[in-house]
């Protein structure tokens, strides 16, 4: 089995582009924040826009809400995050 790519902190724009080329995801922006709602389940996460998204933070965001709870594999996530 292949390492996980070691993951960097990423500005909110890369993590919106990632998730624009998987598709299936709408955009809803508020003050500070961006909530992101996948098309077909309705689960919902939340991503800071005021700042670079921290490692953890987005490293949470991918094995529980992209991995765990949509499904999506880790190599077609990486495929499309850049940072």
């Amino acid at each position: 089995m292949a390492d996980k790519p070691k993951l960097a902190s990423c500005s909110p724009d890369d993590v919106f582009k990632a998730l624009k080329k998987l598709g299936g995801f709408t955009f809803y922006e508020g003050g500070k924040h961006t909530k992101i709602i996948h098309i077909k389940t309705g689960k919902t996460a939340t991503i800071p826009r005021h700042s670079i998204v921290d490692r953890n933070l987005l490293r949470d965001f991918v094995e529980d809400f992209l991995v765990r709870d949509l499904g999506y594999s880790e190599e077609e996530i990486f495929k499309h995050l850049w940072c």
